[in-house]
């Protein structure tokens, strides 16, 4: 696992010479997330910008310092696998450019040092991502406590947000909608973050086949995702965890937790057969909210929302009640 070491930032900066980390956002199984902006001041004298600039191009550091604070997601010696998901996840952002998805600045892959030629210990997988002014839902769910109406305009958000993904002619889905990858900004829109999982439908997957062998977030994952059925994941599998989102939202419990210290095979277990109590009856929420979350968390794909213009349209509907 990457962690945040004084070397993982040498080799870092030694890539990019004019970056200044500020602190570390995060660490995950797959990289470690920094804080940072750039300095022009930095640029070594023989990093010189292109002549006759094309204003498409991006030229390598110069005129990065205008970006101003950024994220900066790093892996250092990424397995095929990690690599494969760190390289999708660019990639999708390139291809779809999402609006409510943070904005891709620059991403590489670093065997060398790109100013001396020195090739490095172990290669680098660098994304660099505007830096969102904002609050992670994680942080903010107990204030949504009964609120029924933000919480359907906080779905909404998400829905639409993904949108983009869902209806692309690749159909792709997000597979990790949970309230850490929801950003909140100061205006209430949603910004969603974090494609390391997302997924072509029907596209062959690099991780192993099996029950339990996709990668996927006990709790907020839909039985077909935990059972690892390819062809059954779709855009109705994002539906399922925003459905446990405006469950654990409205009622201040986790829909597949019934009880304390369950370990991830017990919840992935409860995933797939417990049936939470309704929201009508936990936490008095009205019926046509409780019946939108109900559906939206069946077992099975084919019972829930039929299509994305049907789930955002009775997200709409709720909202206007």
């Amino acid at each position: 696992m990457p962690i945040d070491s004084q070397q993982l930032r040498d080799d870092l900066v030694a890539c990019l010479p004019s970056l200044v980390v500020d602190r570390p956002l995060a660490e995950s199984g797959q990289r470690v997330v920094y804080l940072a902006h750039f300095e022009d001041i930095r640029i070594p004298p023989d990093v010189l910008p292109p002549d006759g600039e094309d204003p498409d191009e991006k030229p390598f550091l110069h005129g990065w310092q205008a970006w101003g604070n950024i994220v900066v997601k790093v892996v250092s010696g990424a397995d095929s696998d990690s690599l494969a998901r760190l390289q999708a996840e660019t990639e999708i952002l390139e291809e779809v450019r999402p609006a409510s998805f943070p904005k891709l600045l620059y991403f590489n892959l670093f065997t060398e040092n790109p100013v001396t030629d020195e090739r490095l210990k172990e290669r680098l997988y660098v994304s660099v991502e505007e830096f969102i002014e904002s609050t992670p839902l994680s942080e903010l769910v107990d204030k949504y406590v009964g609120n029924g109406a933000g919480i359907v305009g906080l779905a909404l958000g998400i829905a639409t947000a993904l949108l983009p993904l869902w209806m692309h002619h690749r159909r792709f889905v997000h597979r990790d909608i949970k309230p850490a990858n929801l950003l909140i900004r100061p205006s209430g829109e949603v910004v969603v973050i974090d494609l390391g999982i997302v997924r072509e439908t029907g596209a062959a997957g690099v991780t192993k086949t099996g029950w339990g062998q996709a990668p996927f977030t006990p709790g907020y994952a839909a039985p077909e995702q935990i059972a690892n059925e390819r062809e059954a994941i779709s855009y109705k599998t994002d539906f399922f965890s925003i459905g446990v989102a405006m469950y654990r939202l409205m009622s201040g419990v986790d829909p597949f937790l019934p009880r304390p210290n369950m370990s991830i095979h017990e919840i992935m277990l409860a995933t797939s057969s417990h049936y939470p109590a309704l929201l009508s009856e936990l936490a008095g929420a009205p019926q046509r909210f409780s019946d939108f979350v109900a559906k939206s968390m069946m077992k099975e794909p084919w019972q829930r929302h039929r299509t994305p213009q049907q789930f955002v349209e009775e997200l709409q509907a709720l909202r206007s009640n």
